[in-house]
């Protein structure tokens, strides 16, 4: 039994581990140095209006529902 117990606990842990670290990963970023750019559209997927804000210090990019 306990040989069953042990790799069973190690499993569960590593994919405890991997779903705490992934959900943080895919948080939105906070916005305080993004700012709005004039790129606006809609998003083909959704239907709904997007608009493009970036980063100027580090480039990255990041689309809002407006």
């Amino acid at each position: 039994m306990a040989a069953f117990l042990i790799p069973a606990a190690v499993i569960a842990a590593l994919v405890w581990l991997y779903f705490a670290v992934d959900r943080r990963r895919y948080r939105g970023r906070a916005s305080g140095g993004q700012r709005p750019t004039s790129e606006v559209f809609r998003d083909p997927g959704t239907g709904e209006i997007t608009r493009v804000y970036e980063d100027p210090k580090t480039g990255t990019r990041d689309y809002r529902s407006e």
